[in-house]
């Protein structure tokens, strides 16, 4: 009896075993969509929250997140986590919302709500935290789109960075070094106190 040389355990790969639920949704096991859905509501809620800094625009998302996942659980082939699925559809849905909302500035003119806003929250008792979370969100918004993804799928979600690079089709040391830049240009353009 020989032992298995760390090459060959490549070629058994390791199913995902939220990859069941998934077989279950696609069975139209209506169980298995709500344990999904309850697992990863908040989660993706608040990563695309993060992404797109609106917390309706982000639950309507999410729900349209959920929502492909149900319609297109049969056709699911495990090259990767569930949860990397789960977080590319998000970040694609997250992607083009802030592409039609680039579109949609440019054909605006007025600026006037950004200069209301401002003033209100300057009367306000909460208005330092609030002035550093706009502050931290505008920098956030800077990133270029991966850097914007890596770092919250890290920070907020906890992700590991094979998870990440799996999510956004990266290798890691490239996750590596988007979240090192991202981290550095937070830095530079967040305002210490």
């Amino acid at each position: 009896m020989g032992f298995l040389v760390e090459n060959e355990c490549r070629t058994f790969p390791m199913v995902d075993p939220e990859y069941t639920l998934i077989q279950a949704i696609a069975a139209d096991d209506q169980a298995a969509f709500e344990c999904l859905v309850k697992r990863y509501q908040n989660p993706l809620g608040n990563f695309v929250y993060r992404y797109v800094g609106d917390r309706s625009t982000a639950e309507d998302i999410t729900q349209e997140v959920f929502m492909r996942v149900y319609r297109s659980a049969s056709s699911f082939v495990p090259k990767a986590r569930v949860s990397s699925w789960l977080f590319k559809i998000a970040l694609n849905l997250s992607l083009n919302e802030i592409k039609r909302r680039q579109r949609q500035r440019r054909d605006e003119t007025a600026i006037h709500d950004e200069q209301e806003h401002g003033a209100e929250s300057a009367s306000s008792p909460a208005a330092p935290r609030r002035d550093l979370e706009l502050e931290v969100m505008s920098a956030l918004d800077k990133l270029s789109g991966n850097q914007r993804a890596a770092l919250l799928l890290r920070v907020n979600e906890g992700l590991s960075y094979r998870e990440i690079g799996e999510t956004l089709g990266l290798s890691v040391p490239s996750v590596e070094a988007l979240i090192f830049r991202a981290r550095q240009q937070l830095r530079g353009s967040v305002r210490r106190k």
